[in-house]
């Protein structure tokens, strides 16, 4: 499976139940409506249970764009 851009799009939507945003790959944390504390663990918990993997916290912390959650997810399923 391709972690791209359009599968972020995907896990974003579902996680943040926002439809009307336009993500971007340079998306920031906090400039997303719902991209926030809680939401950042909904876009984990959503890629967790699509992908069938964990994140351990240490993973996930700082991780405050899109670009960097592709990589840390493409990463994990290496």
């Amino acid at each position: 499976m391709k972690i791209d851009l359009k599968f972020m799009q995907s896990v974003f939507k579902k996680a943040l139940e926002s439809k009307n945003y336009k993500l971007k790959i340079d998306s920031k944390y906090e400039s997303v409506p719902g991209w926030d504390s809680l939401g950042h663990m909904k876009i984990i918990s959503e890629l967790e249970k699509k992908l069938k993997i964990d994140f351990d916290i240490d993973e996930i912390i700082g991780k405050n764009t899109v670009k960097k959650l592709i990589d840390i997810t493409t990463k994990k399923l290496k």
